[in-house]
């Protein structure tokens, strides 16, 4: 109970706190009930009222339609549930905007835990809820993973059917494309970035938690998937099976759950839309007095970059995906030769197909316009991550701060220019070949700016080599085995004779595993401490971090082995001849996801009950490491003052700054 004087004049008072259960209208309680509400009342009046069937020779066969319908009542029903739909209104009927006791209601003053259950402004609730939600998206893709090793374990598709085990791996691959995709522009684009440039929110809060929002509805939708379409004709046991590219031609004509997924999809690419919008202006409009653009740090840079390619690519798969429900739901031929979705059958006579004439190609381009700058989208944070961590562990200034930044924004503009090397084996315009060979090949110039920032930094440096440290210096050796084997596939004749084999599945996970996702995990060990207030545990830290990668480098260099001899990806049987090496895979795979539980292990025992963390346990000099640690609802008392860049370490002499009782390394070397 809180008292409060009444003032002069008047006689005291007592307000009395709000139980924490009336806080839970609204909020996501009350988004989950009235979602699926609004599901069950949208595909079921639909099919009741329209109609309803899953053969394609019906005169009406609406399974589909209902389906969307009712994901649309899906989302309406969870935002009007969660309080999301209320300002949009306020706004459009031109009645009073927010006064500042209710924004500061919205963020979540005074309302503890329950503020991460809400439709809650503070950035850093929003963060702290990405994490949450990014680490299970992360935890379903690598169980997926692990069926899918354990199927390809031995020849003979023994675990699964075919029909399953595509699905498995057209799940599997999208949703940790949507994962890596939030891992760092959600969870520390959100709290970090913020105070990083000194600022006390973000440009539009709001919209911030709007974001976050529209995914947990993509993630809602996209668990649909595996029990939709069972028994439909093109569509044997259910789910999707047409890989995580969903082709235009294939995803007309597989089962109903493409639908479920080219919504969820279309959802979380709203949401990534919306954050790179809001980050975009935070930066641009929100700096701290002094904070000029060559005093930012990296990582703000480089989440820049990430959500500039977020922006302007995602409408392209966006369509894409649009196009592919209006093939299925309404008989448009994009990307198919005659009708297609609940219609497309080998059983369908002449008379009722319809000559479309759709273009293969087209799904293609629009995807690849998005799905490779969307490889740099994942990329270019772990770049920022690492190089802002490097001076902080090495007690040096960032080499060529400016060179960093032009090989950030180099990979920016090159990632768009680059997208149809992927298809050098469709047979689409041949004579650009040469073109989009070299473009690609060009792209390694400025990464390899990045690789020489990062090693300018560490030469001579005296490192503490503590878990972030290391999963820092592993991005190094694994980004770059990743980037080598991509320049073999750049090269036209070489990727001729390796497209479709799992020399490109193993190029691709050093790419997003042992570089983005391992720097993730080390942004978290860096980062837990001002996040939490406590530290991960060091020694699980070290088991997680050897465990993951002995686990990955095996199991990925030998997936890297048998792609070389010739097994084809994207099949659950295979010959004998790759046996060895695919045992050998799903061992190490198993050691890989093992140590992965002991990293989720660590951060739940941690969080309840790990060590308190003081405000700056790493003594670095960026921003939010100069506030205290909870951080306070607005950030600072008074925004900061900038006078120097934040990588001005041992440019005094003396100490080398680090915190006091750190394991001091040893003198530098070299």
């Amino acid at each position: 109970m809180a008292t409060a004087s009444a003032g002069a004049g008047t006689s005291a008072h007592t307000t009395t706190a709000t139980p924490w259960w009336r806080l839970l209208f609204p909020s996501y309680l009350t988004g989950a009930i009235l979602a699926a509400i609004g599901y069950i009342a949208g595909s079921q009046l639909t099919w009741h009222f329209i109609g309803y069937g899953n053969e394609p020779t019906q005169l009406h066969p609406f399974t589909e339609q209902g389906f969307v319908v009712g994901f649309i009542g899906l989302v309406l029903g969870w935002m009007i549930g969660i309080g999301a739909l209320k300002y949009p209104f306020t706004w459009a009927l031109g009645l009073k905007d927010p006064d500042h006791n209710e924004e500061m209601r919205l963020a979540g003053k005074d309302q503890g835990w329950i503020r991460y259950f809400r439709f809650t402004t503070d950035h850093k609730v929003v963060g702290i809820q990405y994490l949450v939600l990014v680490s299970l998206m992360l935890a379903f893709g690598g169980l997926g993973a692990m069926m899918i090793r354990t199927e390809l374990m031995f020849p003979g598709g023994w675990a699964f059917p075919s029909e399953t085990y595509n699905t498995l791996v057209t799940m599997h691959g999208m949703l940790m494309i949507l994962a890596t995709i939030s891992m760092f522009v959600g969870p520390f684009g959100n709290f970090i970035v913020p105070i990083m440039i000194g600022a006390r929110d973000m440009a539009f809060p709001r919209l911030n938690a709007l974001s976050f929002a529209f995914l947990m509805a993509s993630m809602a939708v996209f668990a649909f998937i595996p029990f939709m379409g069972f028994g439909q004709d093109g569509g044997l046991g259910g789910g999707v099976q047409t890989g995580w590219t969903v082709y235009g031609p294939i995803a007309d004509q597989t089962g109903s759950g493409m639908t479920a997924l080219a919504v969820a999809v279309m959802l979380a690419g709203t949401s990534s839309i919306l954050g790179a919008v809001n980050i975009i202006t935070t930066v641009m409009t929100m700096r701290a007095p002094g904070m000029t653009y060559t005093r930012l740090p990296i990582f703000v840079w480089s989440i820049i970059g990430s959500a500039i390619l977020a922006a302007l690519g995602t409408g392209a798969f966006t369509v894409d995906l649009l196009m592919i429900l209006l093939d299925r739901l309404f008989r448009t031929s994009f990307f198919y030769a005659v009708t297609a979705g609940n219609y497309a059958s080998t059983t369908l006579t002449a008379s009722q197909t319809a000559q479309g004439g759709g273009a293969a190609w087209l799904s293609q381009n629009l995807f690849w316009f998005f799905g490779h700058p969307e490889v740099y989208l994942i990329v270019l944070p772990a770049f920022g991550w690492v190089m802002e961590v490097l001076p902080v562990f090495s007690r040096k200034p960032l080499f060529g701060y400016k060179t960093a930044i032009l090989g950030i924004m180099g990979v920016v503009v090159l990632s768009f220019l680059v997208w149809m090397h992927h298809e050098f084996v469709s047979g689409f315009v041949p004579e650009l070949r040469g073109f989009y060979m070299a473009s690609t090949e060009l792209i390694s110039i400025p990464t390899g700016l990045i690789f020489l920032v990062a090693i300018g930094t560490l030469w001579r440096g005296k490192l503490w080599t503590n878990v972030a440290m290391l999963f820092a210096l592993s991005f190094i050796w694994n980004f770059l085995i990743g980037g080598i084997s991509g320049v073999y596939l750049s090269d036209v004749p070489a990727d001729i004779q390796l497209h479709g084999g799992m020399f490109v599945t193993a190029h691709f996970h050093y790419t997003f595993v042992g570089g983005a996702l391992f720097a993730f995990f080390g942004a978290v060990y860096y980062w837990f401490p001002k996040m939490t207030g406590r530290h991960l545990d060091e020694k699980l830290g070290l088991i997680h971090f050897w465990g993951v990668q002995i686990g990955f480098n095996v199991a990925f260099l030998g997936m890297f082995y048998v792609g070389l001899q010739g097994q084809p990806r994207r099949v659950d049987d295979y010959n004998p001849a790759f046996a060895t090496g695919n045992f050998i895979t799903s061992i190490f795979a198993f050691i890989l996801g093992a140590a992965i539980l002991v990293f989720f292990y660590n951060v739940i025992i941690s969080w309840i009950g790990g060590t308190v963390a003081v405000a700056n346990p790493w003594s670095a000099k960026t921003l939010e490491w100069m506030v205290p640690t909870p951080v306070p609802l607005e950030n600072f008392e008074q925004i900061p003052v900038v006078t120097s860049d934040p990588y001005t370490y041992g440019e005094t002499g003396g100490s080398q700054g680090f915190p006091v009782g750190a394991e001091v390394p040893g003198p530098a070397v070299g």
